[in-house]
């Protein structure tokens, strides 16, 4: 098993694949898809529909903009400097996936259960993240989220020099552990709705207006 470090005192799991398994994939999937073991590099899969699952596989490089999965489960994956803007995952179960250097704007992902999610350096505008139920980390890293919606449970998930500029954060339903304590808070709605979240002092004045004005308190 392989773990990244979060910080000092935690770590997540890693996705588990062997790269000399991996069977190059090269086509659009079944719209009922059963896939383990796959090197995906370069496919383009644009506006599709299909349910499925994909395990112990590495997609680089792919297009799957506008693309509907649900339900899906994608375990022990890496998808790395590819195209997922526009599509939604619904009904997902998603454990030890890691998204890098990806296009995620107006990505939809509805995951109803999240354990060691790591998505870095990507750019995230307009997207919607909802977790139904997190079992373990889920780390979001160097993300920017311009205007987008995170909905559900955040208690498990950090954010680490992030941005969210327009950002909505009123649908949250439980962020108490939530770590916010390495990201720019500044532009955020709902933020009455991130109480038990994790912030530093200089955060809590930096916010302190925004706090003020979402608490009821009129400035003058």
């Amino acid at each position: 098993m392989k773990f990244r470090k979060i910080d000092d005192k935690r770590s997540m799991r890693k996705p588990l694949w062997e790269s000399d398994r991996l069977r190059p994939f090269d086509e659009e999937p079944e719209p009922d898809f059963e896939l383990s073991e796959r090197l995906a590099d370069g496919l383009q899969w644009i506006s599709g529909h299909g349910d499925g699952s994909l395990e112990q596989s590495l997609l680089r490089s792919v297009d799957f903009s506008g693309t509907v999965l649900s339900p899906f489960e994608i375990v022990d994956v890496t998808v790395e400097r590819s195209v997922l803007a526009n599509g939604r995952w619904e009904r997902a179960t998603a454990r030890r996936l890691e998204i890098t250097e990806s296009n995620l704007v107006g990505w939809q992902a509805q995951f109803s259960l999240a354990q060691d999610v790591y998505i870095a350096d990507c750019r995230a505008d307009f997207a919607g993240i909802s977790i139904g139920t997190a079992k373990g980390p889920v780390v979001f890293e160097r993300c920017r989220f311009m205007n987008a919606t995170f909905l559900g449970d955040l208690s498990k998930t950090v954010f680490i020099d992030c941005t969210f500029p327009g950002s909505d954060f009123s649908r949250v339903a439980n962020a108490k552990g939530c770590d916010l304590r390495r990201s720019q808070l500044s532009g955020i709605t709902g933020l009455m709705s991130l109480r038990g979240a994790l912030i530093t002092a200089d955060q809590a004045v930096d916010i302190a207006g925004e706090l003020a004005t979402a608490a009821g308190f009129k400035l003058s």
